[in-house]
């Protein structure tokens, strides 16, 4: 029966071998493929089983009926040419339609791409997951039909079902290769007014945890904007036609210039640089990125083979610190360092300003007036063994603005009363004296 030999048993122990194989193929598993996921099920979880339980009644009936010859017969047949009984099996449609849709359900995903991160000084990655879309109701049906076409007798089942692959774009191999410190600037904000170090620290941390693959360029002002209060900004110090004014992001020029410098280290291509209209404190001449609306940005592009990674910290003694990370590829003999050359210097001129509302000969100054600057910054590359190579970076052009003093006009009263009395005193000796001469 179903390929076991049954010769020489009981009815009782036939049944019992019957039971067992039945209970056996109800174990075996059922598998689906999707891709490259899988998923296994036991065929009882389809409500399988036996078709023809009568088989064990036909099976010992062979040779028992008939007249006596008739039995001789078959039973000597039986000796040539054994009898195979085949054990047929059903199972519960409903049922499995709900285990093969339920399992299908599972497999689909929506596309995510892996994910890096770096927490207490380590890089974190999670891994992608490919999105994976079927028509499960379509193979739902192909399943059953397979297993109902009568030729499936129990015994393990694998079957593949079609699907659409949508394959994440960045991977978790992708991000793995970023280990290496590329370049690395810091720059400190210690004094600055409250207002000024809270954009500061928003900016670092707008900017902290872009990623730019092979190819891609970034823009510090499409990343920091909009400059408002909404998006973390306070009023605070900065530039415009040379003078200082109060906006929402005063100071973020402090952001754009540490992770220039950073830039410059890691040896990206820079897109867009602008220097200040005016000097700064926090950097020597040309070593500053300024941002100013829709004019100035500073933009550069990674023109490596891999991603890279940039972390924005700002730090307790007020300092804000930008890191690239990525796959180095400079040569461990080569170094560089960056020169900040002075080419020019423009003293402030002196405007002097008439004021009638202070005492005359008093003089203020009003505005202490910035010295103008022409500056070239180098980049000099030196390589063990070898002479010292030098590439101009950027040139840049500060302006100066006046001094301006107030002097004052106005007299004091009490001096001006006195100065008339002295004026009159003078008058009536000199009508004196010409009395006295004309007498004489």
């Amino acid at each position: 029966i179903g390929s076991m030999d049954v010769g020489g048993m009981t009815r009782e122990e036939m049944q019992k071998k019957i039971d067992g194989y039945v209970s056996s193929m109800q174990d075996d598993k059922i598998t689906l493929r999707a891709s490259d996921k899988e998923k296994s099920f036991q065929a009882s979880d389809i409500g399988l089983v036996c078709q023809n339980p009568e088989v064990t009644e036909q099976a010992w009936k062979t040779g028992r009926e008939g007249n006596f010859i008739d039995r001789m017969k078959t039973v000597f047949q039986l000796t040539q040419q054994p009898v195979d009984y085949p054990i047929h099996f059903t199972f519960d449609k409903d049922k499995a339609k709900d285990k093969i849709s339920k399992v299908e359900k599972s497999f689909l995903a929506k596309k995510k791409d892996a994910t890096l991160t770096r927490k207490n000084g380590k890089f974190v990655i999670t891994e992608e997951v490919n999105g994976l879309d079927m028509d499960v109701d379509a193979n739902t049906d192909q399943v059953i039909r397979q297993l109902s076409d009568g030729e499936w007798q129990g015994g393990n089942l694998e079957f593949e079902l079609d699907c659409k692959v949508d394959k994440a774009k960045h991977t978790k191999a992708e991000y793995s290769v970023i280990k290496d410190k590329l370049g690395t600037f810091t720059t400190s904000y210690a004094g600055s007014a409250w207002g000024r170090c809270k954009n500061v620290e928003n900016g670092a941390r707008l900017i902290n945890g872009a990623i730019l693959y092979p190819g891609d360029s970034f823009s510090v002002h499409d990343t920091i904007s909009p400059m408002n209060k909404a998006n973390g900004y306070e009023l605070a110090g900065s530039y415009e036609n040379g003078t200082t004014v109060q906006t929402y992001g005063g100071g973020i020029c402090q952001v754009s210039t540490t992770l220039y410098n950073a830039v410059l280290r890691a040896e990206l291509e820079v897109l867009e640089r602008n220097n200040h209209s005016m000097t700064v404190h926090y950097v020597k001449l040309s070593e500053d990125a300024a941002i100013s609306g829709d004019q100035k940005d500073f933009r550069f592009k990674n023109n490596l083979e891999y991603p890279i990674y940039i972390m924005g910290a700002t730090h307790d003694d007020h300092t804000i610190t930008f890191t690239i990370y990525g796959k180095e590829y400079r040569d461990k003999d080569r170094s560089i360092e960056f020169v900040s050359e002075t080419t020019g210097v423009h003293y402030p001129s002196v405007q002097t300003v008439k004021d009638k509302s202070m005492t005359k000969g008093k003089k203020v100054v009003e505005k202490s007036g910035h010295t103008g600057y022409n500056a070239r910054l180098w980049k000099v590359i030196h390589v063990k063994g070898k002479d010292d190579v030098k590439e101009l970076v950027n040139k840049s052009e500060y302006m100066s603005t006046p001094k301006v003093v107030r002097v004052g006009t106005k007299v004091k009263k009490k001096k001006k009363q006195a100065e008339t009395a002295k004026d009159k005193n003078k008058e009536k000796t000199d009508k004196k004296d010409q009395k006295n001469k004309k007498k004489k």
